[in-house]
């Protein structure tokens, strides 16, 4: 396998850990919330439903590209309108979360190991847990008819 496949796979294997992963706390955090309030796994549901449809929206906006142009303020407190080069400019590379280190600790993901700069970006990767969430939704309602 070249190293642009193998690359690719990592990534997509540390995307899709991290889409259970986030998908997994979400509904661990739905079923304490369900059984506290006492609506079982039918609040659990509802909770992964709407933070689901939360994280589709937050991922969503994430994955924009970054604008051609950027902005200067001169000397008299203007701003100037600049447009950024083709190569761009590094402001600074990706930090490690938490979660994520977490994530990577997880034995698939653990022995094929991605540096930050190499991992999917975490716009894609909140995007993936979204609709990971929001399957994970779909199939407590039809398949386990959760609340129906």
């Amino acid at each position: 396998m070249s190293s642009t496949a193998s690359r690719r796979a990592r990534q997509a294997l540390d995307a899709l850990a991290y889409a259970l992963a986030v998908a997994a706390v979400v509904f661990a955090g739905g079923a304490v919330v369900g059984f506290a309030a006492g609506g079982g796994l039918v609040t659990a549901k509802f909770v992964m439903f709407v933070v689901g449809l939360l994280l589709f929206g937050y991922g969503t906006f994430q994955l924009r590209p970054s604008p051609p142009w950027g902005t200067e303020s001169t000397e008299d407190g203007e701003l100037k309108v600049t447009r950024n080069t083709s190569n761009g400019r590094v402001v600074g590379s990706r930090d490690e979360t938490r979660f994520q280190a977490a994530v990577q600790q997880i034995p698939p993901v653990s022995r094929y190991p991605l540096a930050p700069d190499d991992r999917l970006s975490d716009g894609a990767k909140l995007f993936l847990a979204s609709l990971a969430v929001l399957a994970w939704s779909f199939v407590m309602e039809t398949v386990f008819g959760v609340g129906v």
